[in-house]
């Protein structure tokens, strides 16, 4: 319930908004005309967030659309479907615009439509927006192994994830791990076929996309963990307070927000990150919107000219700069983490199966062995060498 210094603002501000009215009409002389009605004043600051929080059940019909007129974002096509939350819930005006604007009013999947590849990487995926059973995005890349439990992404976020790994190491000293990035439309469905064995259609559908509606099968979304890490306990790390303030310098955004379930159609989920560009991931952060209102808003409809302009394609960030093997941040943090190990790894009955076959026996030669593709990409299931250990948590075998 709001608190009672909101009540009383948002009463005066009510009671504001009433036209002023005479307490008796008299008839004017035909010489003078009849006085001007003085315009009500704009509402400042303060007054339109104390109307944004106050119920709409407070409020007429009338007098909702008039209130919810004077707040941002407010669409008359839309007014018949705004007054439907004046009662049958405790709604704030501000909810109800976020709420009808996304569309959430409307029922979930049964009124989903295509989702838009032209959309690019402001790609707009979720109960209401879905893919094709047969669509890949292209120039899916294998994400960074020393950053990854595997997986792919498409290139532009891959190397934007690179970027945000290294500045994190770079200013904290901390590690990041992908855990679950790109997922193809049938292991959705089978992942979600999993989880209705244990739980019920509603509960399933609050943590886990069913097949067409998840994002990771775009390629621009990831789960993320601390190395040694869980999903779950993500939340509790230091490496997830710096995700929430940081990641969108490098175009990610943290995609289910706590108490956005009702916008986003998911749980919080602290781990989940999306990458839509440096310019949109600032503006989501900066303006507090979910990516549903965002896209809403300055994607599927164009803002007025000279406002905040989405942009399809961002540049890449400083931390693109040099990534040659020899000039590389990431082979001087690999390289710096690894010779710290060398007194325990540089033994081969101490190295890995698939290290020792190569023999691979130094902390340098496994460094180097991060920038040779072919070999990487020929280890299969069974690679577990120095560079996986230093950022998921292995023991040495």
């Amino acid at each position: 319930m709001p608190s009672e210094p909101l009540i009383a603002l948002a009463l005066s501000l009510l009671i504001s908004l009433v036209p002023f009215l005479p307490a008796a009409e008299k008839s004017a002389p035909e010489e003078e005309p009849a006085p001007a009605v003085e315009e009500q004043p704009a509402l400042s600051a303060e007054q339109l967030a104390a109307l944004a929080q106050t119920p709409a059940s407070w409020f007429d019909e009338p007098a909702l659309l008039d209130a919810l007129s004077k707040l941002p974002h407010y669409d008359e096509t839309r007014a018949q479907r705004y007054l439907a939350y004046r009662t049958g819930g405790v709604w704030t005006l501000e909810q109800v615009l976020r709420i009808v604007n996304t569309d959430n009013d409307l029922p979930r999947f049964t009124a989903a439509v295509d989702a838009d590849p032209d959309d690019g990487d402001l790609i707009l995926v979720n109960k209401y927006s879905r893919l094709a059973s047969d669509y890949v995005p292209e120039d899916l890349v294998t994400v960074e192994p020393a950053y990854s439990n595997g997986g792919k992404l498409k290139s532009e976020a891959n190397d934007a994830f690179c970027d945000l790994v290294e500045a994190m190491w770079a200013e904290t000293g901390l590690h990041l791990v992908n855990a679950s990035p790109y997922r193809s439309y049938q292991t959705q469905k089978n992942l979600y076929a999993r989880y209705r064995t244990q739980y019920s259609e509603a509960t399933t559908d609050r943590f886990s996309a069913r097949a067409g509606y998840s994002e990771h099968q775009t390629g621009l979304a990831l789960d993320v963990i601390a190395p040694g890490g869980t999903l779950n306990g993500f939340k509790n790390t230091q490496q997830f307070v710096w995700m929430r303030d940081n990641a969108h310098r490098f175009g990610f955004i943290l995609r289910y927000g706590d108490g956005m379930e009702y916008i986003t159609g998911y749980k919080f989920e602290p781990w989940h990150y999306r990458y839509v560009g440096v310019d949109a991931a600032t503006f989501i952060y900066e303006n507090d919107l979910t990516f549903e209102e965002y896209y809403a808003y300055y994607v599927k409809n164009k803002p007025p000219s000279g406002s905040f302009t989405a942009k399809k394609k961002q540049p890449l960030t400083a931390f693109s700069l040099a990534r040659s093997r020899a000039i590389s941040l990431r082979s001087y943090y690999l390289t710096s983490l690894v010779t710290s190990l060398s007194a325990k790894s540089a033994a081969p009955d101490n190295a890995c199966t698939w290290c020792h076959s190569r023999s691979i026996s130094t902390p340098q030669e496994a460094v180097n062995s991060v920038y040779d593709v072919s070999t990487f990409e020929s280890a299969g299931t069974g690679r577990r060498c120095l560079r996986d250990q230093l950022y998921i948590g292995l023991t040495l075998s």
